[in-house]
């Protein structure tokens, strides 16, 4: 508390000691024009201080030297600095206190201290202003020193009550209120009513708010609130004293702290204080800012009892954004340690908990990427089925997102506008993680923000919005894209999902300029920017095909809209494969980014990408030339190897790829560098190098597949000596067999044939055990090298390597008599190393190549491990790889908006967009109303039809016909089977393009009768697509396709799957699936229709009658690439079906055969207990 000099008085007091009206306003009036200084007198006793504070009217002088001696003293007991003469002090206090508390002290009008509260009641009737401020700060000191002291507490609530009188209230009403400039007696009344609402725990904060007409004016708080004062504008001293907001700010936090759940509610309803109370925080000194939002996070936001809506009240988009300027505040000038946070961390803190957490007040839940009115749950039953007609079937309606978005959250789209993500870390933060929480904002924000244009310029600014779009676009996509439970049936609108995958400001053009920077930074960050763009793409695509497990083409279509949005937004690959011949080759960090970019582009947008013409060959041969030399640091190569791996990406899609073509600046071939760079890297794994290497093997039939290790880990394995060195001659001569080899392959098949052929009518070559053709080759090639150096190094080292890969071939289970075959004319071509040969399958000598060959194999089952990341929870358990979703059927709509959707469009769009598709599959609804009306509202379509005469519609007219005919007799008692309705929507679709690969035969059908049997509709069409020819020349492929998506869509309830086991359906599509003709996309549609059977509950059919496990297992051993899918659906098989019908049927041999598909017996026990 400031001292302030006391008021002398120049009267002599009259002989009765009293003064005329006029005489005591004139002495008072020129007391307060000439203060002056008061003195203090040692306090040693409590009567001695009785007698300084007796209330004299004459006596001003006096009073304020007692006053001043028993401020001293509680200042000494407050700070005491001498432990010895504090209890002395504490007691004179004691005794004080007790000599004024009255007899009557009972009652409730009895006043505690009347001496000071008679003499704060003389100071304000008189406008003694210097008195009141002293009497004040006393009171206040006093208060302050007795909550210190349990001893003191009684005192304590005695002088509570007292103030709280409402002759002694009242005085607060003129103190608060008066004029602005003299906060020496604002501020001493808030410290005041402060230390009454906090003592003892906020005891009589309920007693002080209920006078709030006095205590708690809202007009005149919010006035102090605002009297705030910079360092500036006061000297050194008076700065440090606390402006007149910060006791009002210490107040009502004193409120916020300890009023209960209505106190606290109805201070939030005062909009105007609590727009003072955060208007100017910037303002406050940092420990008292950090403390305003602590309490009021602490005692407001995180206190349940308060309802939501008044909590909201204080998050108003004004306040928020007052709170957000501390985030431009300068450090502290205290040390750290002082300081427990800075108000930065402490307003960044309080904002990341507002704005993400709903129970906060201010952030309402939203649905993702649907705008409102399409967020509805699809079993919400009071939906109007209008909704969907509005919102979305269909994607016209989407063009209304493109220039303004529809959010919930308006508080916090405003309050996102005012941040300075570009400035800021902390603001980026912040922004990002409301976006995360929020995901319906990001599109809002990007259409507003269109102030800030992303040309490329190196500036600090331009650096840090790059920053935040490229975090913003890192953002996970949303589960289920936004809905609750599931995913929805319709997609989101594109103008919304572009915006989080590739926001506005990242424009072509934008793009195309920073690419074409000559600055590295700049292009650096622009292709960073768009790898992370083709990322989130790929992601959200799988997604959209998660979606749309129900078979709706309309995920499909919004996928394609969402790609070609892409590709209008994203630089053309021409820009991107300039950016990479412009990038020099020292900077390794940059090419390996580029070359990552130009790999998205053909796994992701492959149509555009395949348009360019892009010669891969030069580019990786020119990355594989640092690989042959040993200059490079290890971290150097191991980016180096990242670009290659990139590259090799590339190449296998590029169609001009000269694998075999040794370019001038390699020593051998790009395929032959990679395979020596496979064997000779440190690296645990590289996915990429292996699986291209394994592809190019497979496309030329160079190597087997079949055996575990594969013939290419053999050979990877051999071109190493014990030293774990590679000899450049024997690179150099699998470098020339390989490239003699894919230019003759036929006469090497020859070769083979030639030697399996018995050389006596006992000896016969078993044609069970796999071999590797190549191996023909290289024998072809070492006769000729034998007998052209016969005694040289380099035959030598040849031998050796031949003898090696011959024992390896050997050891992973190729054919034995054909390899002894291949070594015998080996040893017979040259007599100086016929030993090698002759010895070559000794293994005496060669333990370290077996341990090779086990570490090289280990490489690539990792990387085949690591490789695959779509998981399902049965397979995690298993410890396997996943590659297929469970297949679920999709669950019929409780609220059936397919009966009046239809009425909404003209017939073409009505089929298109699927909705007279619904109304059929309503026929097979389980409840017997809405299949009644579904088959009133086909009859009503169909009368539509024909009364618009339109020949083209012939054919649609005539297949609802049927399929009514074929509804009519059964839906009375059991539902239609989605056997015929999904071939109903399926054929409906054909029928509507005359040009269609399936329209000649599904009319052929539709002419045999007018109504389907349905338990023959499966065998029907397998028979007319499998065993018949197409109609078009090249349609058997599409043919087979269309019936395959036809049969996934069918079965949707035990009853299709009855069907189509009573026709042994499944029996004849396994049969095909092992035939020449079966390609391996359709090998994989084939094992998601057999998920599709496991997940309506038919595992047990396919193991007991269709004997699918053995199936598997045979399978599995043919390495057809679908191994892990195999494996994951013999899993499921077993997991789904009546595990103790299928042990009595086998005997219990089933359980063992999963044990060994599934890695062990605990994992066979983790899928029983699944």
């Amino acid at each position: 508390m400031s001292k302030r000099s006391a008021i002398e008085t120049d009267q002599t007091p009259v002989s009765d000691g009293r003064h005329s009206k006029r005489q005591r306003v004139e002495n008072i009036s020129e007391g307060k024009r000439k203060p002056l200084a008061s003195s203090s007198e040692p306090i040693v006793s409590a009567r001695q201080l009785q007698r300084l504070l007796t209330f004299q009217q004459g006596a001003a002088a006096e009073l304020r030297s007692g006053i001043q001696s028993f401020k001293t003293l509680l200042d000494a007991i407050l700070y005491s600095t001498d432990d010895s003469e504090k209890p002395r002090q504490q007691a004179i206090l004691r005794e004080y206190l007790e000599l004024q508390r009255l007899k009557d002290s009972a009652e409730s009008d009895a006043i505690f201290l009347p001496d000071l509260i008679q003499t704060w009641a003389y100071a304000t009737e008189t406008n003694f202003e210097q008195l009141l401020s002293a009497v004040t700060a006393l009171l206040a000191l006093l208060l302050k020193v007795l909550s210190r002291e349990l001893e003191f507490r009684e005192y304590g609530i005695s002088l509570c009550k007292t103030i709280l009188q409402q002759s002694q209230v009242k005085l607060f009403g003129r103190s608060l209120s008066i004029h602005s400039n003299k906060e020496f007696i604002i501020s001493p009344s808030l410290r005041l009513l402060t230390e009454v609402v906090s003592f003892d725990g906020g005891l009589l904060a309920r007693q002080v708010y209920a006078k709030r007409e006095y205590t708690f004016d809202a007009r005149t708080l919010a006035r102090n609130l605002g009297l705030w004062k910079a360092s500036s504008e006061h000297n050194a001293e008076e700065s440090r004293k606390p402006s007149v907001r910060s006791n009002a700010v210490r107040y009502l936090l004193a409120h916020l702290k300890y009023q209960d759940e209505g106190g606290k509610s109805d201070i939030l309803k005062q909009g105007n204080v609590l727009r003072a109370l955060f208007e100017h925080i910037n303002t406050d000194p940092p420990a008292l800012a950090v403390e305003l939002l602590d309490v009021v996070k602490n005692h407001v936001m995180l206190d349940k009892s308060i309802s939501r809506k008044s909590k909201s009240y204080v998050l108003a988009e004004r306040n928020l954004t007052s709170i957000a300027r501390l985030y431009k505040s300068q450090p502290a000038d205290e040390p750290p340690s002082e300081l427990r946070k800075l108000p930065d961390a402490a307003a960044h803190e309080f904002l990341l908990l507002v704005c993400t957490s709903p129970e906060m007040g201010i952030m309402l839940p939203s649905f993702g990427w649907y705008p409102p009115g399409m967020e509805k749950d699809d079993h919400d039953e009071s939906r109007d089925p209008e909704d969907d007609v509005v919102f979305g079937i269909g994607f016209g309606s989407t063009s209304k997102y493109e220039k303004k978005v529809p959010i919930r959250n308006i508080v916090l789209a405003q309050f996102a506008q005012s941040l300075r993500p570009y400035a800021n870390v902390l603001e980026q933060e912040l922004l990002l993680a409301i976006f995360k929480s929020s995901p319906e904002l990001v599109a809002d924000y990007f259409s507003k923000k269109s102030t800030f244009a992303f040309d490329p310029k190196l500036t600090a600014t331009w650096i840090g919005y790059s920053s935040f779009l490229f975090s913003t676009i890192q953002l996970p996509v949303p589960q289920y894209l936004g809905r609750r439970l599931e995913y929805s049936s319709y997609p989101p609108p594109t103008p919304i999902v572009i915006e989080s995958v590739l926001p506005q400001p990242l424009s072509q053009k934008v793009l195309t300029r920073c690419l074409n920077q000559t600055s590295e930074l700049v292009t650096f960050f622009a292709v960073r920017i768009l790898t992370v763009a083709f990322q989130k793409l790929e992601h959200v695509l799988k997604e959209f095909k998660r979606a749309s497990a129900d078979g709706s083409s309309l995920w499909e279509q919004a996928s394609q809209r969402l790609v070609t949005e892409f590709c209008q937004r994203c630089p053309q690959m021409s820009v991107a494969m300039s950016a990479f011949r412009n990038t020099s080759a020292n900077n390794i960090m940059q090419r390996e980014a580029v070359t990552r970019l130009l790999a998205l582009y053909y796994r992701i947008v492959p149509q555009i990408a395949l348009n360019e013409k892009f010669d891969i060959s030069i580019p990786l041969s020119t990355a594989l030339v640092p690989t042959e030399g040993s200059d490079e640091t290890h971290s150097e190569r191991e980016v180096r190897l990242l670009e290659i791996e990139h590259l090799v990406q590339i190449a296998r899609f590029s169609p001009n790829m000269r694998w075999w073509q040794k370019p001038e600046t390699l020593h051998h071939s790009p395929f032959m560098t990679l395979l020596n760079l496979m064997a000779t890297s440190a690296k645990d794994s590289h996915t990429g190098l292996k699986s291209l290497l394994v592809f190019v093997i497979r496309e030329h039939g160079i190597l087997q597949p079949e055996t575990s290790p594969s013939a290419l880990d053999a050979l990877i394995t051999s071109i190493q000596d014990s030293n774990g060195t590679t000899s450049n001659q024997v690179l150099d001569f699998v470098d020339d067999c390989l490239g003699r080899f894919v230019k003759r392959p036929i006469k090497y098949q020859d070769d083979l044939d030639a030697l399996s052929e018995p050389t006596s009518k006992k000896a016969n070559i078993s044609h069970h055990c796999p071999f590797s053709v190549f191996t023909m080759t290289l024998l072809e090639q070492w006769i000729y090298k034998s007998s052209a150096e016969a005694k040289t190094n380099a035959i030598e080292e040849l031998s050796q390597w031949l003898s090696r890969f011959l024992y390896l071939l050997k050891h992973i289970g190729e054919d034995e008599l054909l390899l002894s075959r291949v070594a015998e004319s080996m040893a017979e071509s040259s007599k100086t190393h016929r030993k090698t040969f002759k010895t070559a399958f000794d293994s005496k000598g060669k333990e370290w190549v077996k341990d090779s060959l086990e570490l090289v194999s280990n490489k690539a089952n990792i990387a085949r491990e690591d490789k695959t990341t779509d998981r399902s929870p049965l397979v995690e358990k298993s410890g396997l790889n996943g590659e297929a979703s469970l297949e679920l059927p999709p669950q019929e709509d409780n609220n059936h908006p397919g009966l009046n959707r239809w009425r909404q469009k003209e017939l073409e769009e009505n089929i298109e967009d699927g909705n007279v598709g619904e109304l059929l599959l309503c026929l097979s609804s389980r409840h017997v109303d809405i299949r009644l009306q579904a088959l009133t509202n086909t009859r009503q379509l169909i009368a539509k039809i024909e009364s618009a005469k339109n020949p083209e519609w012939e054919q649609i007219g005539l297949l609802l016909n049927e399929t009514v005919e074929t509804a009519r007799t059964i839906i009375d008692e059991i539902p239609m089977p989605y056997t015929a309705t999904a071939f109903a929507v399926r054929a409906m679709v054909v029928l509507m393009d005359p040009t269609h690969f399936m329209f000649p035969k599904l009319n052929k059908f539709l002419n045999r009768g007018p109504s389907w049997n349905v338990e023959k509709l499966p065998s029907y069409w397998t028979e007319n697509v499998l065993r018949k020819e197409p109609d078009e020349d090249d349609g058997f492929h599409k043919e087979v396709n269309w019936l395959l998506d036809l049969f996934i869509d069918c079965i949707r309830t035990i009853e299709d799957m009855e069907i189509f086991r009573a026709r042994n359906i499944f029996e004849r599509i396994l049969s095909f699936y092992t035939s020449p003709i079966c390609w391996f996309r359709i090998k994989e549609k084939i094992l998601r229709l057999l998920f599709r059977a496991t997940a309506v509950g038919g595992s047990t059919t396919l193991i007991t009658r269709s004997g699918i496990l053995s199936w598997i297992q045979a399978q599995i051993a043919l390495k057809d690439g679908h191994e892990v899918m195999l494996k994951q659906l013999a899993l499921r098989l077993f997991a789904t079906c009546d595990q103790a019908k299928v042990h009595d049927w086998s005997s219990g041999s089933v359980k063992d055969m999963m044990g060994g598909l599934a890695g062990g017996k605990q994992a066979i026990c983790n899928i029983t207990e699944t």
